[in-house]
């Protein structure tokens, strides 16, 4: 088994304490005499250049809150997660063994139906889900992955799962009743079905597409189009399979734009940035990837996936390419002959969790071992945090 690269990646509050100041009451005037009170004066309320200041202060940090809080989706709970890597102790980021430098795995699936190293069964794939979650992974999207917008709670691992070629099995109908539900043991409805049972496991995927589209042709776009409004990425995959490592330029260009252009017949506004390359075969100029044209087709991928059997580096790791992906294959243990599939990776990481990325709970952040500090590469952190321990 070739050993992952690991990969490490990237404010205390005072709150002033009140008095309330008690009011004093007068005393009458002389002494055993009566004393007439003096006429109450009017006094007119005046506002000083202070207290526009403050006043402008205040509503500022309204805006700025309330501006927060929608950025980080509308919730309270969520600004207060995206942000306790902030707040741990080196004590607990040691005990979490957080390193935000280890590897991620990228699993990829093909056909649920019976099993075989390409395929696995509904049962044996609702027991991958459960086995991750039990061991502490959670779901990201690749386009997450590729941004190092990594939202996973401390301690946590993040994982990406992809399907390839659009298999009937991924996403099928049925109807019943007159009505069209999603098939429960397809892979879609086994995601689905998990996502209510465990909401924490953040259930998403992305879908590498063929011109078969999941098979029942009347329903292609309505599944396409189900699959981007319950938080699914849409994928290209080269129309006929070719690979392009033998192309040259002008035919590398003319497949990529073929595949985009099946996805937005469909999906007009829709900008896959993902592609899945057939055999793992890379263009000769590998640049034709992430950016080029094609007869009025923009072709700009910010992901090129392989068909390797590692994990992938962190992406603030020297060695992170997110045009050369290697993903891991998900398979029944007994049929994994090179001990390089989804198991076996497992396995490794539950006996070298050092190699194991994991979150400090703070996407604005890369936390890292210092004895790490000099895998992390300076340029991919953006606006992010550094942080060492």
């Amino acid at each position: 088994m070739e050993e992952p690269s690991g990969q490490e990646i990237p404010s205390g509050q005072g709150m002033p304490s009140g008095r309330g100041i008690p009011s004093g009451r007068g005393r009458p005037y002389g002494r055993g005499r009566a004393v007439r009170r003096p006429a109450a004066r009017r006094t007119r309320l005046r506002f000083t250049r202070r207290f526009y200041v403050l006043l402008g202060i205040l509503a500022g940090v309204i805006l700025l809150v309330t501006l927060i809080l929608t950025l980080s989706g509308g919730s309270g709970g969520n600004f207060k997660s995206l942000h306790a890597g902030a707040r741990l102790s080196d004590a607990e980021l040691n005990r979490l063994k957080v390193n935000e430098l280890g590897a991620i795995m990228i699993l990829v699936y093909h056909r649920i139906g019976e099993e075989g190293k390409q395929s696995r069964t509904p049962e044996n794939f609702l027991s991958d889900l459960e086995y991750l979650y039990e061991q502490g992974y959670r779901c990201v999207s690749l386009r997450e992955l590729v941004a190092n917008h990594i939202a996973v709670e401390p301690g946590y691992t993040p994982v990406v799962i992809t399907f390839d070629e659009a298999d009937p099995s991924q996403f099928r109908y049925l109807e019943e009743d007159g009505r069209l539900q999603v098939d429960p043991r397809c892979a879609m409805g086994i995601m689905e079905n998990f996502a209510k049972e465990h909401p924490d496991f953040n259930m998403t995927a992305t879908f590498f597409v063929l011109p078969q589209l999941f098979g029942q042709e009347e329903y292609e776009e309505m599944k396409l189009r189900y699959l981007v409004e319950h938080g699914y990425d849409i994928g290209c995959r080269t129309p006929n399979n070719v690979e392009l490592g033998g192309l040259g330029d002008a035919k590398v260009l003319e497949e990529l734009a073929e595949s985009i252009r099946m996805v937005k017949e469909f999906l007009p506004d829709y900008e896959p940035m993902a592609i899945a390359l057939p055999g793992g075969s890379r263009p000769k100029n590998p640049s034709l990837l992430g950016y080029g044209e094609y007869e009025g087709v923009r072709i700009a991928f910010a992901a090129a996936l392989l068909e390797g059997s590692n994990p992938a580096p962190a992406p603030c790791d020297h060695d992170f390419d997110p045009l050369s992906l290697p993903r891991i294959k998900a398979m029944d243990p007994s049929l994994d002959t090179t001990d390089s599939g989804l198991y076996a990776w497992l396995r490794y990481f539950m006996e070298n969790p050092e190699r194991r990325y994991v979150s400090d709970g703070d996407p604005f952040t890369v936390t890292v071992p210092k004895h790490m500090e000099e895998r992390v590469d300076m340029e991919k952190l953006g606006n992010r945090r550094l942080r060492l321990y």
